[in-house]
């Protein structure tokens, strides 16, 4: 097998053109560096070195086998750089979050991540956190915000915080202001997450229940086309009411007030422990600092 240190030896010895100076530059006896050259030769059936001449000129193959070590050492120090960066940041990382988190901070956290670790190629996904917890357990992603903790036996995931949820809706509907019944509720069209979405299991006293028989269902896993539905006076909708503040704001939706009671969503990151760990910390710390929960 060959060895980065059996590169070494063969490079330097062919660029400074002696045994003894390679020697003296790798701080190592002319004896080691003629072993580790005699042991890379082993692996072929001609020499790497022409011993006829006074100077340590390379064979046709030596030349060769030079080429390819100079590549190995250069992806070598590449490889070291790599380990000696700051907080052992990757060149490439790859950031999951669910649609929630695109539309509002994801954003400012990718422009400080940048900003800290110039250079690196962001590689950020939008997706729902079935898939990103399946994708983060499979190392086809490095690290992920979605309202669940992974259970995965190399994952850390830790709260990041919880959103308040709201029922809501257009103001025309003229459901704001009191307390609504859960048979008024039930008379308009619900606007609500599919079954894909991880907001399904909290609501399925609301969808599931066959007491409660709205008028109709519509489903989308994009909370921001549920907003716009609602905007448009086409139901009543459950969304985090932090988030679509605006639109409150606005007067394109209002927050109604109901018997029924939706529990906080709570939010986590998560990150595999075995590479880069003190990088996807201060990931974290971003998250924590940029988040608007």
């Amino acid at each position: 097998m060959f060895t980065i240190k059996q590169m070494e030896a063969l490079y330097w010895v062919a660029n400074l053109g002696t045994f003894e100076a390679a020697a003296d530059y790798l701080n190592l006896t002319q004896s080691t560096v003629s072993k580790r050259i005699g042991e890379l030769e082993g692996h072929f059936s001609t020499p790497l070195f022409d011993r006829t001449s006074r100077k340590a000129a390379l064979t046709s193959t030596g030349r060769d086998v030079c080429e390819i070590a100079e590549e190995i050492l250069k992806l070598n120090n590449s490889l070291i750089e790599i380990a000696k960066a700051q907080a052992g940041a990757p060149r490439r990382f790859r950031l999951g979050v669910t649609d929630l988190i695109a539309y509002s901070w994801l954003p400012e956290l990718l422009q400080r991540i940048s900003d800290r670790y110039p250079g690196m190629t962001l590689e950020p996904e939008v997706e729902l956190t079935s898939d990103l917890l399946s994708r983060l357990a499979e190392s086809k992603i490095d690290f992920i915000v979605c309202p669940r903790a992974s259970h995965h036996p190399l994952v850390t995931s830790l709260p990041l915080g919880s959103i308040e949820m709201a029922w809501m809706c257009h103001p025309k509907l003229g459901l704001q202001g009191r307390l609504i019944s859960k048979e008024e509720l039930t008379q308009h069209r619900i606007l609500i997450q599919s079954r894909g979405s991880v907001l399904r299991p909290m609501l399925k006293d609301i969808i599931d229940n066959p007491k409660l028989k709205f008028k109709s269902t519509v489903n989308s896993n994009n909370m921001a086309a549920l907003a716009e539905l609602a905007a448009n006076g086409l139901g009543v909708t459950v969304l985090p009411s932090a988030f679509f503040r605006r639109y409150v704001d606005e007067g394109r939706l209002c927050v109604i007030k109901t018997s029924i009671e939706i529990p906080p969503l709570e939010y986590f990151v998560s990150y595999r422990e075995d590479y880069n760990a003190q990088f996807l910390k201060e990931v974290t710390r971003l998250c924590e600092a940029v988040s608007t929960f």
